[in-house]
């Protein structure tokens, strides 16, 4: 009988236990989730993707979103490879209506890395791999097209998505310019020389015929005016013979 009341006992504490626990555990979540946003405004990224990361061990309900702030922190931090690793492991349990959201700094980290790679002449090949990457992972989830948080965030995807394209296909026409033959390359040097030519020689014959048009002008201005003088003299003439009086030259 006494071991039963220990046991009915036992039975009753256990929940309580679990519901201090589980407060202290939310807590704890929380300060570290308010100290990580707060380093991170103040711009103290690894320390704020240390506090975020603490959470991924502690948040069991939503581990995404410690991962996801983590990657951020670290993208912030100027660790691009580090966070495209916390990114890929939040899209693990990402809920359907966030999943763009961290597929879009997932192609942004990618797009890092690959801007990085563009930078070194030897690069080229893995800023590419990057950029596709960053292209892949947005169309897999079909973001450009429609995310979760509706017209904006696609907007956003579909901007991302369109400046990477716009990254290879312009390293791919540098690498066709490279690549081309020298006398090909010669002969559109001398395409482009004829075509600048052609230019100022069309721009010289603009210029002297506008001043052709605006010395006829200024002769048809002055033959004009004197013909408006002589009118007038014409006029002062006529006017003087009119009211003249001849009758005094009669003898």
């Amino acid at each position: 009988m006494r071991t039963l009341r220990r046991v009915l006992l036992l039975l009753g504490v256990l929940p309580a236990l679990l519901a201090v626990a589980f407060a202290v555990k939310v807590g704890v979540m929380l300060d570290h989730d308010r100290d990580g946003r707060g380093l991170f405004g103040d711009g103290d990224h690894a320390a704020a993707a240390a506090e975020f990361g603490a959470n991924d061990r502690l948040n069991l309900l939503e581990p995404w979103v410690a991962r996801f702030d983590e990657g951020a922190a670290l993208h912030a931090d100027g660790r691009p490879e580090e966070a495209i690793g916390r990114y890929e492991a939040a899209l693990a349990d990402v809920p359907v209506e966030e999943e763009c959201t961290v597929r879009i700094n997932l192609a942004l980290a990618h797009e890092t890395l690959g801007d990085a790679a563009a930078a070194d002449e030897q690069g080229a090949a893995t800023a590419a791999e990057h950029w596709q990457a960053g292209i892949d992972v947005l169309a897999e989830g079909g973001c450009p097209e429609e995310s979760g948080r509706g017209e904006e965030q696609t907007a956003d995807a579909a901007e991302v998505d369109r400046r990477l394209r716009e990254k290879l296909q312009q390293q791919e026409q540098e690498e066709r310019e490279r690549n081309r033959d020298p006398q090909d390359q010669r002969d559109r040097q001398r395409d482009r020389q004829q075509e600048r030519e052609e230019r100022e020689r069309q721009q010289r014959e603009q210029r002297q015929q506008e001043r052709e048009q605006r010395e006829r002008e200024r002769k048809e201005r002055r033959l004009e005016e004197r013909n408006d003088e002589g009118r007038e003299t014409q006029q002062d003439y006529d006017d003087t013979t009119r009211d003249r009086d001849y009758s005094e030259y009669q003898w």
